[in-house]
C-alpha cells in the first residue's frame, strides 16, 4: 500500500483517539492518597488524574462519588479534587449552614407555630389561644405554611390526625372557633377598606399618567411635522434642481426630442419621489425609535415613583386600618368570656392576612439564602394558581386594583403573588394584542395602553403590579447574551442592552425576566372578520412559558444577564464584564435538565494542531435515556457563514457525537483553519418518539431547542483531516436504539475494556464499543436485544464509493430476539454501519428509522477486496444524460425557483443565485465543475433559507471565465439507501462582455474541441433533430 494512503488511514485511525486515549498521568499514583493505581481499583481520569474506588469522595464531607454523581470545581480550573453535588465550588454558591437547604423555611415555620399556640396543652387547648384544634386551609398560620410547597404533603398528614383526635366538643375548643369565626368576618371587610384606598390612589396616578401620555403625543405629532416639513424642503430643492436641468437641455436639444426629453424628466421626478420617500420612511423609523426609548425611559421613572407611592400607601394604611381593628375587638360584647383578651386581640390582628405586609426597611442585595429547588422542585405544584391565572387573563379589567386583587384572592404568601403575577404576564400576550386607534383610560384596553405606544414594557408592567400586591421589585439593567450575540463577541456599552427584574421574597432578592420566560404557541388561529366574532371562532393559543426564568439561581442568571451595578450580581463573588463574555454561552433548557460540563469551559475553545476540540456534558441519570442532542457546525467569518459545506462535504461530518452512560461526548474535529461556531441542542423526548408494541411504528417529529454554543478557533493545521463515512446525521452508539426502540447492546469484556470516564487503557485505536465505535479484525458480528419483533435494514458506509457494492459484506440475523449484524471488511480504513427499523406487523407504507450507527475501524484484512471508488472529478457528469431535470426531480417535490432555463449566459457579473424549493425531508449536495475537469467546488456555497427551511439557495462567485456545469443531488434523510441520485444540471457559461464607446461588440469565441458541454455529453438541440432523422430514413 502506497505510503500516503496508510497515512491516511492512520490519521482516520487517530482522530477520535483524542476522545478515549488515557492522557499522561502523574505515574498512575492515586491524587488522593499517592499510592500506586491498579486497573483494577482505578477511577479516571478525572483532570488528568486518578484515584482509587475507596478514595473517590467528596474533599468536604467524605461521601463516596462514583463517575456518573461526581462534581468538579467550576470556579478554579487548576483545582483537581472531586465533590458532591451539594458542596461543589460555584459561582454565586449557596452557603451551607442554618439558613440554607431549607431550614431557614422550616425555622420560620416552627416559630410561628410557637408564637401562635404559645400556651397550647397536648391534650387540651386553653382559652386564649387563637389557633383551633380543628385545623383547616383557614386557620391562623395554617396557610402559610400550606403555601410552602415541601411542606403541603406533611401538612396534609398532620391535619388527618388533629381531625382524629380533636374536636368541637373539646374543652374551651368552641370559644378558638369563635375568635376563629371573627377573624374571618373582619378579614372582608378590612380588605374592602383597602381596596378603596387603593383605587384613590389609582386615580391620582392615572391623571399623571394621562399628562406623560400626553406630553408623548405632543412629542410625536411635532416630531412628524419636523420630518415632514424637512422633507417637503428637500423636495422642492431636489425638484428646482431637476427642472433647472431640464430647461437647459431642452434649449439643446430639437424640437423632435424635446418629447423624448419630457418623458425623461417624468420618469426622473418619480425616481425623486420615490427616493426621497424611502428617505422619509427610514428617517421617521429613526426619529420613532429615538423617541420610543426616551418615552420607555421616562415611563420606568414615573413607574418607579408611583409604586413606591403604593408601597407606602398601603404600608401606612395597614398600620390604620390595625389600630382601627384593635378598638372595634376590644369593644365586643362576645369576647369577654375570653381569658387573656388582650393577648388575643393582639394575635387576631397580627394574623389577619389582608393587613399582613413586607417590612418598610429593605435588605439588601445579597446572595439568596436558598436555592430555587429548595423552595420547589416541581412546577406543578402552582398548577391550582396558574389555572386561576389563565381564566383571569381571558377577563378584562378597568384598574390594576382590580387586576391584583382577582390575581392575589386568597394567597397569602409573597411567593404566590409573585407567581400569580409572573404567569399573568407569560400568558398574556402583550406584543400581540390588537388595540383601537383611539384609548380611553378607563377602559379594559385603556389600563395597557403603554404597551400599544411602546413606552411600557414587560418588566416595568412586572413593577407596577407587584406594588399593587404590597410587593417590592426592582428594575435592573445591564447586558444580555440575546439575539445576535454569540461566543467570543465584546459588548459595548450601547450593545445587547436588556432590563429585568429582582423581587423580594421572604427577605430575599429573586430575579425574574419575564419577557424571556414568555412563550405563545398559536394551534389554531382564526382571522379576524368584520363585524363581531362568535366565541367559537375565538383564537385557540397554547401557553407555554419558561419556567426557568423564575426566581432563577443568580449562578445560572450571570451566565446569560450581567447587570450595570454589582451587586445586583447576588453573587458571594462578583465578575466583570470581561469574565463574563468569556462563561459559555447557555440557554435555558441547558439549566432545566440539570445538565453540567466536565470541566470548567469558555466560550471560546481552542483547537489543537489537528482541529480538534472536545466538549463533554453530563446530564442527570434520570435523563439518561430521555434527552436527545444534535449539534450544528458552521463557519464564523462573515463570508462563509451561510455555508453548510467544505469543499462539498458537510460540516456535520467532521464532528463526531456519542453518549457514554449520563456523559454526551462531542468531538470537533474542523476540517480547515479559521473560526467556527459550534452550536449544541437538546430536548427531551415524549412517549410518541419511541416506538413501542403499541404504537404506529413511526417516529414523530420533535422540536430542539439550544443548549449552549462555542466559538472554536483552529489557529494551524498540520495534516488533512478526513471526514467520518457519510451515514444518517447525528448521534453515533447503540445508546440511540435504546432510546427509540429499547434495543440494547450485547457487549463482551474486549468491547467494554475502557474505564468509567470513557478512556482506553491501551488501545491506540480508540474502541468504545457502547460509545459506537468498534475496532475490526477480517470480520464481527454485533449483537443486540431486542424488545419485540422488528424488521431491519443495514447499510455500510466508506468514503467515496457506493452504497450498493458494500451491500454483499453485511448480513442480518434475527433468533430468539437477538439481532446479529455480521460485517466482513473489504480492506483497511473506517466504515460506518447504519441500522435501521420498524416493528414487523407495520405498514409497507411506513418508513423505517434510523436506530443506531456505529463506526468500525478496519485494522486487520488479511484478503483486502478492490472497491472500486468515485472519482470526484467526474462524479458530476455520472448519470446525466440532460440539461435541467431529471425525472425524481419532481418525485422527490423539488421546484426550480429562480433559473427555469437550465442553460443560464453569466456576462456582466461573476455572481449567481440559483434557488430551488426542497422539502426539509431532503438532504441536498451538489458538485460545480469547470471544463474539462476542474473541481471548483469552493465557488459556490449552498444555504437552507426561508421559515420551514425549504428554500434552497446556491451562491455562486466564478472567479475564473468559461464553462461550468452546476449538478445539483438529492436524497431523503431517513431512506435506508444512502445513495444520492443526479436530480438537475445547469450549464453556466460565464464570459466578460466586452463594449466599445458604450455599445456592445460580439467576440468570436474558440470552439472547444471536447470538455464538460461536448455532444457526446449532453448534445445540442439540432444534433439531437439530426440525430431523431437518421433514425427515422434507417427505419
Amino acid at each position: 500500500m502506497a505510503t500516503a494512503e496508510a497515512e491516511s488511514i492512520n490519521r482516520g485511525f487517530q482522530r477520535l483517539s483524542v476522545l478515549f486515549r488515557p492522557r499522561v498521568l502523574d505515574g498512575d499514583k492515586c491524587f488522593r492518597c499517592k499510592e500506586p493505581v491498579y486497573h483494577a481499583e482505578k477511577i479516571g481520569p478525572v483532570h488528568e488524574v486518578v484515584f482509587h474506588r475507596n478514595c473517590f469522595k467528596c474533599i468536604e464531607c467524605g461521601q463516596h462519588l462514583t463517575i456518573k454523581n461526581f462534581c468538579v470545581n467550576q470556579v478554579e480550573p487548576k483545582d483537581k479534587e472531586v465533590y458532591c453535588q451539594n458542596h461543589y465550588p460555584r459561582i454565586g454558591a449557596a452557603r451551607i449552614d442554618d439558613a440554607s437547604f431549607g431550614i431557614r423555611g422550616a425555622v420560620m415555620a416552627q416559630n410561628n407555630y410557637r408564637r401562635m399556640s404559645k400556651k397550647l396543652d397536648p391534650q387540651v387547648r386553653k382559652p386564649g389561644t387563637v389557633r383551633i384544634p380543628n385545623i383547616d386551609v383557614q386557620a391562623v398560620a395554617i396557610r402559610r405554611v400550606l403555601a410552602t410547597p415541601k411542606a403541603q404533603e406533611y401538612t396534609r398528614a398532620q391535619l388527618e390526625q388533629v381531625r382524629v383526635s380533636l374536636g368541637l366538643e373539646s374543652v374551651s375548643i368552641q370559644q378558638d372557633v369563635q375568635a376563629q369565626k371573627m377573624r374571618a368576618n373582619f378579614q372582608p371587610k378590612y380588605k374592602k377598606k383597602l381596596e378603596d384606598a387603593q383605587r384613590r390612589l389609582e386615580e391620582e396616578l392615572r391623571k399623571e399618567e394621562d399628562e406623560l401620555f400626553k406630553t408623548f403625543k405632543q412629542e410625536r405629532e411635532r416630531e412628524k411635522r419636523k420630518l415632514s416639513d424637512e422633507m417637503n424642503k428637500e423636495w422642492e430643492v431636489k425638484l428646482k434642481e431637476l427642472a433647472s436641468m431640464y430647461e437647459k437641455e431642452e434649449k439643446k436639444k430639437h424640437p423632435e426630442e424635446k418629447q423624448q426629453l419630457t418623458i425623461h424628466f417624468e420618469n426622473k421626478k418619480k425616481d425623486l419621489e420615490r427616493s426621497l420617500k424611502m428617505k422619509k420612511i427610514k428617517k421617521e423609523m429613526y426619529a420613532t425609535l429615538r423617541l420610543k426609548q426616551k418615552e420607555q425611559e421616562a415611563t420606568a421613572n414615573l413607574v418607579e415613583k408611583q409604586s413606591q407611592q403604593m408601597l407606602e400607601l398601603l404600608a401606612t394604611k395597614k398600620q390604620e386600618l390595625k389600630k382601627e381593628l384593635e378598638k372595634e375587638l376590644q369593644t365586643q360584647t362576645n369576647m369577654h368570656n375570653i381569658e387573656e383578651n388582650d393577648d388575643a386581640v393582639k394575635e387576631i390582628v397580627q394574623t389577619l392576612e389582608v393587613l399582613e405586609g413586607q417590612p418598610v426597611q429593605l435588605p439588601a442585595p445579597h446572595p439568596p439564602t436558598w436555592r430555587k429547588n429548595e423552595i420547589y422542585t416541581d412546577p406543578n405544584i402552582f398548577d391550582e394558581i396558574d389555572n386561576r391565572v389563565v381564566e383571569v387573563a381571558q377577563n378584562e379589567q378597568i384598574s390594576y386594583t382590580d387586576l391584583v386583587n382577582q390575581l392575589t384572592d386568597g394567597l397569602l404568601s409573597d411567593l404566590e403573588k409573585v407567581r400569580a403575577i409572573y404567569r399573568w404576564l407569560t400568558v398574556k400576550d402583550l406584543n400581540q394584542m390588537q388595540f383601537e386607534d383611539e384609548l380611553q383610560a378607563d377602559t379594559p384596553m385603556g389600563l395597557l395602553r403603554g404597551i400599544k405606544y411602546g413606552t411600557e414594557t414587560y418588566h416595568v408592567l412586572f413593577m407596577r403590579l407587584c406594588s399593587y400586591a404590597g410587593i417590592h421589585c426592582r428594575e435592573i439593567k445591564g447586558h444580555s447574551k440575546s439575539v445576535g450575540y454569540e461566543p467570543g463577541m465584546k459588548i459595548e456599552p450601547d450593545k445587547f442592552q436588556n432590563t429585568w427584574n429582582a423581587v423580594l421574597i421572604d427577605d430575599d432578592w429573586r430575579f425574574v425576566q419575564c419577557n424571556w420566560g414568555a412563550r405563545h404557541l398559536v394551534l389554531n388561529k382564526d382571522r379576524k372578520k368584520e363585524g363581531k366574532r362568535d366565541e367559537s371562532t375565538k383564537d385557540k393559543i397554547r401557553y407555554q412559558y419558561d419556567e426557568h426564568y423564575f426566581l432563577t439561581d443568580p449562578d445560572e442568571f450571570i451566565q446569560e444577564f450581567w447587570p450595570l451595578e454589582k451587586e445586583w450580581q447576588l453573587l458571594e463573588a462578583p465578575i466583570t464584564l470581561e469574565e463574563f463574555e468569556a462563561l459559555p454561552f447557555v440557554r435555558s433548557v441547558f439549566f432545566h435538565y440539570g445538565m453540567q460540563f466536565d470541566r470548567p469551559l469558555t466560550g471560546v475553545l481552542e483547537a489543537d494542531d489537528k482541529g480538534g476540540a472536545t466538549v463533554r456534558i453530563k446530564v442527570p441519570e434520570k435523563f439518561e435515556n430521555e434527552l436527545v442532542f444534535f449539534y450544528q457546525l458552521r463557519f464564523a467569518d462573515k463570508e462563509r457563514q451561510l455555508e453548510s459545506t467544505y469543499k462539498g462535504v458537510s460540516l456535520e461530518r467532521f464532528v463526531f457525537q456519542t453518549m457514554l452512560d449520563n456523559m454526551v461526548i462531542f468531538g470537533v474535529h474542523v476540517p480547515t483553519s479559521g473560526d467556527f461556531f459550534f452550536e449544541i441542542f437538546a430536548n427531551k423526548i415524549e412517549e410518541s418518539n419511541k416506538i413501542t408494541e403499541d404504537s404506529n411504528g413511526v417516529l414523530s417529529p420533535f422540536r430542539l431547542k439550544c443548549a449552549c454554543k462555542f466559538k472554536i478557533t483552529c489557529r494551524t493545521m498540520n495534516g488533512k483531516m478526513h471526514p467520518l463515512p457519510d451515514c444518517a446525521s447525528g448521534e453515533w452508539g447503540p445508546k440511540k436504539a435504546f432510546r427509540h426502540f429499547g434495543i440494547t447492546p450485547i457487549l463482551n469484556n474486549e468491547q467494554d475494556n475502557v474505564s468509567d470516564s470513557g478512556s482506553t487503557s491501551s488501545c491506540e485505536t480508540p474502541e468504545n464499543a457502547k460509545a459506537g465505535i468498534v475496532n475490526v479484525e477480517n470480520s464481527i458480528d454485533l449483537k443486540l436485544k431486542i424488545p419485540m419483533p422488528l424488521q431491519f435494514v443495514a447499510k455500510l458506509k466508506f468514503n467515496n464509493v457506493e452504497t450498493k457494492i458494500l451491500d454483499p459484506f453485511v448480513m442480518l440475523t434475527v433468533q430468539n430476539g437477538i439481532l446479529t449484524v455480521s460485517i466482513t471488511v473489504p480492506q483497511l480504513g473506517q466504515f460506518g454501519l447504519d441500522i435501521y427499523a420498524k416493528p414487523k406487523d407495520a405498514k409497507d407504507s411506513n418508513t423505517l428509522s434510523h436506530a443506531c450507527k456505529y463506526l468500525l475501524n478496519a485494522i486487520k484484512v488479511d484478503s483486502p477486496v478492490e472497491l472500486p471508488k468515485v472519482d470526484q472529478k467526474i462524479f458530476a457528469r455520472r448519470g446525466s444524460a440532460t440539461v435541467g431535470p431529471l425525472p425524481i426531480f419532481s418525485e422527490l417535490g423539488l421546484k426550480a425557483v429562480s433559473h427555469k432555463d437550465p442553460q443560464i449566459l453569466c456576462q456582466d457579473t461573476n455572481k449567481l443565485t440559483v434557488e430551488l424549493f426542497a422539502p426539509t425531508t431532503l438532504e441536498v449536495s451538489y458538485q460545480f465543475i469547470r471544463e474539462p475537469d476542474e473541481d471548483c467546488r469552493q465557488f459556490v456555497t449552498m444555504v437552507r433559507e426561508g421559515k420551514d427551511n425549504t428554500a434552497v439557495k446556491f451562491f455562486i462567485k466564478m472567479e475564473k471565465r468559461g464553462c461550468f456545469l452546476l449538478s445539483v443531488y438529492a436524497r431523503n434523510r431517513e431512506a435506508p439507501g444512502r445513495e444520492m441520485p443526479n436530480v438537475f444540471n445547469y450549464m453556466i457559461n460565464h464570459k466578460v462582455k466586452a463594449t466599445n464607446m458604450g455599445f456592445p461588440v460580439k467576440i468570436e469565441e474558440k470552439k472547444s474541441s471536447g470538455g464538460l458541454f461536448k455532444k457526446s455529453i449532453f448534445g445540442s438541440k439540432k444534433d439531437k433533430s439530426k440525430e431523431k432523422d437518421k433514425q427515422k430514413e434507417k427505419k
